[in-house]
């Protein structure tokens, strides 16, 4: 017989693990997991990120390639996380409340930091520019590469030559990593 201790709940491990069998027909372990102030619970793996959703008995697999950026706000005990969307819109904000993201915050930078295969500013308009960010599941090396593209600040999609530009940025650095 061999015992298990770990500091999340029996039905994480298997709503977690039912989750991932359903969207890629395989099993994922829980490397990290937080509880959140309302109860739920958030959970990391090798491959990606369990969130809560909207309805109480339904989680999110986000996969870690899919997240842009993640922050903690020390001072309200949330932490931000920020997943990737189609070019120009806004990125799709998730908060967790929680009284210290301990391991699994560390999880969430390292599993980010490991997307990530090239990342390259280019400015634009003197300094701002668009940053291009070539993603891929860090769980697998030879996982499709997923690219973004992402303006700076005071730059938007509508203004004049914005797209064409970030377009040929995108095209440069593709060309120029061979990928």
């Amino acid at each position: 017989m061999r015992l298990l201790r770990t500091a999340w709940p029996r039905e994480l491990t298997d709503a977690v693990a039912a989750k991932a069998r359903a969207v890629t027909g395989r099993k994922e372990d829980i490397l990290a997991a937080v509880q959140l102030a309302n109860g739920r619970w958030a959970a990391g793996t090798r491959a990606a990120v369990y969130l809560p959703s909207d309805t109480a008995d339904a989680d999110r697999r986000v996969g870690w390639e899919t997240i842009e950026r993640a922050n903690w706000d020390s001072e309200a005990s949330v932490l931000h996380i920020f997943e990737t969307t189609a070019f120009g819109t806004p990125l799709r904000a998730t908060e967790l409340k929680v009284e210290d993201p301990a391991r699994f915050g560390q999880l969430l930078r390292e599993r980010v930091d490991a997307s990530i295969v090239v990342q390259r500013h280019v400015p634009l308009a003197g300094k701002r520019g668009v940053r291009i960010v070539a993603r891929r599941s860090p769980a697998s090396t030879d996982a499709e590469v997923i690219w973004n593209a992402v303006l700076d600040k005071g730059l938007e999609p509508d203004q004049p030559g914005v797209l064409d530009a970030a377009d040929a940025a995108l095209r440069e650095v593709r060309e120029e990593f061979g990928i």
